[in-house]
């Protein structure tokens, strides 16, 4: 069965007029309690136990995180990893006017933003992306007609001869990224 998800069109306008992207419409947020209470359906675990061994095992998993090691968080679905958001480039000197070459020594981590990575495992990514479907709404979640939007899951795409639109190998995100103006 497809999960559907909502989306709406997002003007760009941090890279100028006429650029759109495609913003999904969550479905709310499961917080931590109610995630451990479906967890313990259908199994001899109580929510109690469940809370237990997941709060134990995060709390395991940001002491070694702040350690730099890289934190795998199940098999093939997310890693995170401690991430440095640094960088220096050739600048024009503001009383000189003479072009400044970047070097290797002017990097530093006293001018950096320390982050925390997240790489989704390709695999649960293209789990993903075969088992979902969109639905183009407005902002308020009402549904657009739009014909030329598709709006099938890949496993019926594939059903129908067609390619379908796979899925990326997951990607990067340092979980402070906002495309909005």
């Amino acid at each position: 069965m497809a999960v559907k998800i909502k989306y709406y069109a997002r003007e760009n306008t941090k890279v100028g007029t006429h650029s759109f992207y495609g913003q999904p419409l969550p479905n709310g947020t499961l917080d931590f309690e109610s995630l451990c209470e479906e967890a313990c359906m259908d199994n001899t675990y109580s929510v109690e136990e469940m809370q237990g061994c997941v709060s134990r095992f995060m709390k395991t998993a940001r002491m070694n995180l702040l350690k730099g090691f890289r934190i795998e968080l199940g098999k093939k679905f997310v890693t995170l990893y401690p991430n440095l958001q640094v960088s220096v480039k050739d600048y024009e000197d503001e009383k000189t006017h003479e072009l400044v070459v970047a070097t290797a020594k002017m990097l530093s981590a006293a001018n950096a933003k320390s982050r925390i990575g997240a790489t989704v495992n390709p695999d649960f990514s293209a789990e993903f992306a075969r088992n979902v479907s969109w639905v183009k709404t407005d902002a308020t979640g009402t549904p657009v007609d739009d014909e030329d939007d598709a709006t099938q899951t890949n496993e019926e795409a594939s059903q129908n001869g067609d390619q379908g639109n796979g899925g990326n190998g997951g990607g990067n995100t340092d979980g402070d990224e906002n495309l909005e103006g």
